[in-house]
């Protein structure tokens, strides 16, 4: 008799047994268990009176940490922060609910500030999922034309793995002309320092070599540390004798990148995406009104909430492991930490930028910014119906 067999008869006879009353038929189910099984008459009455335990599943369910009342919250802070990946995001966190709580926009209750700060970058992704805008990534033309101008006498710069202070910049133009580049319209001269990220931009109709460096000396007045070196692409409105004269009169350091190298100048590349494109999209700029618009977004909210509350990752090494490039990028700060970090900045820049920190908003630059965002789609849906309306 099988184990699986002997189960299922001490069963049944455990029945019996139990049911029955009389002395004489208890002993007589001990008997049949004793020839049936083979074994003694102790080893047949333990079996019988064995309690035989009954293993119930018991469906535990899983204890809701990071519930779905943190979603709102979480959609907020994003919001600010500039709907951030949630690498960039997560440790701003702490910092900007403080920032937050200290002009009233944000009301927390009970632990959710304990929990939007200590959870993960896979929670934060998790309950963002129906809020991320999921929408293709567009690409414009790009207004970068050879000059064979001075090739000579501007050297060429790869990288920047030497650069270990702020004060070394990349600058690029980035074009509105929508899909044709023929005749006249708006560009946007983006510059950037390499170490800290901190970024300054601005906007202006008809390029030419002098509007070029005119509008990058105003910029590097907005720069809270001095600037010792410029790197550009192959460009006829950066390689001239105006931008040449002008970096040995201020005593810049000018480098210039290699032709058909996007890579020399990944940082400024990727930031004309991030800063610019996402805020003034792919359209065709021709409106003087719409311009001035734009840079007054550019000056003021967009600047601040860019510099002190965006944080940015930066690329710390790549390791080739077979046939792939691992790369390792370090903790998402924003460029007004990464200045106070800096040993080479004196402190009377670190406390100005200080008190300039504690007296900004997030959440009213945020407001102030998507306001003036609506009107600049307002005038320039205006501008687009008049020139659809102008007969030929």
């Amino acid at each position: 008799m099988t184990t699986p067999t002997k189960q299922e008869y001490l069963v049944t006879v455990r029945a019996r047994y139990k049911i029955c009353q009389e002395r004489e038929g208890k002993s007589s189910i001990i008997n049949e268990v004793m020839n049936n099984l083979g074994v003694k008459r102790k080893s047949a009455i333990r079996s019988i009176n064995k309690k035989v335990l009954v293993h119930r599943k018991t469906l535990h369910s899983r204890k809701v940490t990071y519930g779905y009342d943190l979603i709102k919250p979480l959609t907020f802070v994003w919001d600010v922060a500039g709907k951030p990946c949630s690498k960039r995001l997560h440790p701003q966190m702490g910092e900007l609910i403080k920032q937050l709580e200290k002009f009233g926009e944000i009301h927390l209750y009970e632990d959710q500030e304990k929990l939007l700060v200590k959870m993960s970058t896979f929670t934060i992704d998790r309950l963002l999922e129906g809020e991320r805008d999921l929408s293709k990534k567009d690409y414009g033309l790009s207004g970068t034309k050879r000059s064979p101008l001075l090739k000579t006498l501007i050297p060429i710069r790869t990288g920047f793995e030497d650069v270990t202070e702020p004060g070394h910049l990349e600058m690029d133009c980035v074009l509105h002309c929508g899909e044709s580049m023929s005749g006249q319209y708006a560009e946007t001269l983006n510059v950037l320092d390499i170490h800290s990220h901190w970024n300054e931009k601005t906007i202006f109709l008809n390029k030419t070599k002098e509007k070029v460096v005119g509008s990058f000396h105003q910029l590097r007045k907005q720069f809270p540390f001095p600037i010792l070196s410029i790197d550009f692409d192959n460009g006829f409105e950066f390689v001239n004798w105006v931008m040449h004269k002008y970096c040995k009169r201020e005593g810049l350091s000018f480098t210039r990148s290699r032709s058909y190298h996007k890579n020399d100048q990944a940082h400024i590349e990727g930031k004309n995406y991030q800063s610019i494109r996402k805020v003034v999209g792919y359209d065709r700029i021709t409106d003087p009104v719409l311009v001035d618009m734009i840079d007054d977004l550019y000056q003021h909210e967009h600047r601040l909430l860019t510099n002190f509350f965006y944080t940015t990752m930066k690329l710390e090494g790549k390791k080739r492991v077979g046939g792939r490039v691992c790369k390792t990028h370090g903790e998402a700060r924003t460029p007004y930490q990464r200045v106070l970090a800096s040993d080479t900045i004196s402190q009377e820049i670190k406390d100005h930028l200080t008190e300039q920190y504690k007296g900004l908003n997030p959440a009213e630059l945020q407001r102030s910014m998507k306001k003036k965002l609506k009107a600049i789609q307002a005038r320039s849906s205006v501008t687009k119906l008049n020139l659809a309306t102008t007969p030929p």
